[in-house]
Protein backbone atom coordinates (compact mmCIF):
# COMPACT_ATOMS: atom_id res chain seq x y z
CA UNK A 1 0.00 0.00 0.00
CA UNK A 2 1.01 3.07 -0.78
CA UNK A 3 1.87 5.98 1.64
CA UNK A 4 0.03 9.63 -0.12
CA UNK A 5 1.24 13.34 0.24
CA UNK A 6 0.02 14.52 3.15
CA UNK A 7 -0.51 18.33 1.44
CA UNK A 8 -2.40 16.92 -1.66
CA UNK A 9 -3.38 13.36 -0.07
CA UNK A 10 -3.30 12.78 -3.99
CA UNK A 11 0.07 11.10 -5.35
CA UNK A 12 2.32 9.20 -3.74
CA UNK A 13 4.66 10.52 -1.34
CA UNK A 14 8.80 11.18 -2.82
CA UNK A 15 9.80 13.39 -0.39
CA UNK A 16 10.08 14.40 3.08
CA UNK A 17 9.92 18.12 5.14
CA UNK A 18 13.58 18.51 6.70
CA UNK A 19 12.12 20.25 9.24
CA UNK A 20 8.88 18.67 10.35
CA UNK A 21 9.12 15.38 8.58
CA UNK A 22 5.68 15.66 6.79
CA UNK A 23 6.01 13.49 3.84
CA UNK A 24 4.67 14.89 0.45
CA UNK A 25 5.02 14.57 -3.44
CA UNK A 26 6.09 17.67 -4.93
CA UNK A 27 7.56 21.01 -5.27
CA UNK A 28 4.04 22.14 -5.43
CA UNK A 29 3.33 20.71 -2.37
CA UNK A 30 6.18 20.90 -0.64
CA UNK A 31 5.61 24.95 -1.47
CA UNK A 32 2.28 25.18 -0.30
CA UNK A 33 3.71 23.08 2.98
CA UNK A 34 6.37 25.45 3.69
CA UNK A 35 3.71 28.52 4.78
CA UNK A 36 2.62 26.88 7.73
CA UNK A 37 5.75 24.41 8.21
CA UNK A 38 7.01 24.28 11.50
CA UNK A 39 8.96 21.97 13.80
CA UNK A 40 7.19 19.72 16.12
CA UNK A 41 7.29 20.71 19.40
CA UNK A 42 8.54 18.44 21.97
CA UNK A 43 8.02 18.96 25.86
CA UNK A 44 11.29 18.10 27.78
CA UNK A 45 10.79 16.30 30.53
CA UNK A 46 13.81 15.87 32.93
CA UNK A 47 13.65 12.58 34.63
CA UNK A 48 13.61 13.12 38.31
CA UNK A 49 16.53 11.17 39.72
CA UNK A 50 16.77 9.95 43.75
CA UNK A 51 19.90 8.91 45.64
CA UNK A 52 18.78 5.98 45.45
CA UNK A 53 18.32 5.52 42.08
CA UNK A 54 22.24 6.70 41.69
CA UNK A 55 24.74 3.84 40.54
CA UNK A 56 28.36 3.68 42.14
CA UNK A 57 29.44 6.96 40.48
CA UNK A 58 33.40 5.80 39.97
CA UNK A 59 35.07 5.87 37.24
CA UNK A 60 36.67 2.68 35.77
CA UNK A 61 39.92 4.52 33.88
CA UNK A 62 39.99 7.72 35.93
CA UNK A 63 42.46 10.18 34.49
CA UNK A 64 43.45 13.92 35.13
CA UNK A 65 40.90 15.40 32.81
CA UNK A 66 37.96 13.09 34.19
CA UNK A 67 35.26 15.14 34.71
CA UNK A 68 33.74 15.04 38.32
CA UNK A 69 30.10 13.55 38.64
CA UNK A 70 28.65 16.53 40.33
CA UNK A 71 29.71 18.95 37.48
CA UNK A 72 28.13 16.80 34.75
CA UNK A 73 25.16 16.50 36.32
CA UNK A 74 24.83 20.23 36.36
CA UNK A 75 24.96 20.16 32.66
CA UNK A 76 21.17 18.97 32.86
CA UNK A 77 20.38 22.09 34.65
CA UNK A 78 21.81 24.84 32.35
CA UNK A 79 19.30 27.09 30.55
CA UNK A 80 21.90 27.84 28.12
CA UNK A 81 22.34 23.94 26.99
CA UNK A 82 18.56 23.60 27.25
CA UNK A 83 18.20 26.30 24.95
CA UNK A 84 20.57 25.20 22.49
CA UNK A 85 20.07 21.58 22.34
CA UNK A 86 16.12 22.66 21.17
CA UNK A 87 18.10 23.49 17.78
CA UNK A 88 16.84 20.17 15.69
CA UNK A 89 20.19 20.37 13.80
CA UNK A 90 22.23 20.78 17.03
CA UNK A 91 20.31 17.24 18.53
CA UNK A 92 20.20 15.99 14.91
CA UNK A 93 23.94 16.19 14.66
CA UNK A 94 25.00 14.74 18.25
CA UNK A 95 22.71 11.77 17.75
CA UNK A 96 24.86 11.27 14.41
CA UNK A 97 28.21 11.39 16.11
CA UNK A 98 27.40 9.56 18.98
CA UNK A 99 26.45 6.54 16.69
CA UNK A 100 29.29 7.54 14.29
CA UNK A 101 32.31 4.98 13.89
CA UNK A 102 34.20 8.06 12.78
CA UNK A 103 33.99 10.22 15.84
CA UNK A 104 37.29 12.02 15.12
CA UNK A 105 36.45 12.90 11.56
CA UNK A 106 32.99 14.57 12.39
CA UNK A 107 34.67 16.33 15.25
CA UNK A 108 36.92 17.88 13.16
CA UNK A 109 33.98 19.27 10.74
CA UNK A 110 31.82 20.00 13.82
CA UNK A 111 34.35 22.68 15.31
CA UNK A 112 33.73 24.43 12.24
CA UNK A 113 30.57 25.05 12.77
CA UNK A 114 29.32 27.93 14.49
CA UNK A 115 26.46 26.09 16.56
CA UNK A 116 28.60 23.72 18.13
CA UNK A 117 31.34 25.68 18.76
CA UNK A 118 28.45 27.73 20.86
CA UNK A 119 27.19 24.47 22.35
CA UNK A 120 30.46 23.25 23.33
CA UNK A 121 31.60 26.54 25.05
CA UNK A 122 28.22 26.65 27.04
CA UNK A 123 29.12 22.67 28.36
CA UNK A 124 32.89 23.85 29.14
CA UNK A 125 31.13 27.11 31.03
CA UNK A 126 28.97 24.88 33.32
CA UNK A 127 31.60 22.58 34.16
CA UNK A 128 34.56 24.53 34.66
CA UNK A 129 34.01 28.43 34.70
CA UNK A 130 36.87 29.25 35.73
CA UNK A 131 38.78 27.93 32.48
CA UNK A 132 36.75 29.37 30.09
CA UNK A 133 37.55 32.79 31.42
CA UNK A 134 40.91 32.34 30.50
CA UNK A 135 42.67 33.29 27.33
CA UNK A 136 45.73 31.62 26.15
CA UNK A 137 48.10 33.29 24.57
CA UNK A 138 49.59 31.81 21.79
CA UNK A 139 52.64 30.65 23.46
CA UNK A 140 50.43 28.72 25.46
CA UNK A 141 48.63 27.32 23.10
CA UNK A 142 51.93 26.34 21.43
CA UNK A 143 53.54 24.59 24.62
CA UNK A 144 49.92 22.42 25.56
CA UNK A 145 50.33 21.30 22.07
CA UNK A 146 53.91 20.24 22.30
CA UNK A 147 53.50 18.19 25.82
CA UNK A 148 50.22 16.30 24.05
CA UNK A 149 52.22 15.46 21.38
CA UNK A 150 55.18 14.54 23.53
CA UNK A 151 52.64 12.48 26.03
CA UNK A 152 51.22 10.73 22.74
CA UNK A 153 54.60 10.14 21.56
CA UNK A 154 55.92 8.23 24.59
CA UNK A 155 52.13 6.32 25.17
CA UNK A 156 53.22 4.74 21.84
CA UNK A 157 57.15 3.75 22.59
Amino acid sequence: MAVLCAVCEAAEKKYKCPVCEILYCSLACFKTHKEACAPPVQEIQEPEIHDSDMIDETYLFKTPDTVPIESLQLLGKSDQLKSLLANPHLREFLTKLDSSEEKGRLMRRAMKEPLFIEFVDACLQVIDPEAVQKELTDQEVLQAVKESVEEAEDDTF
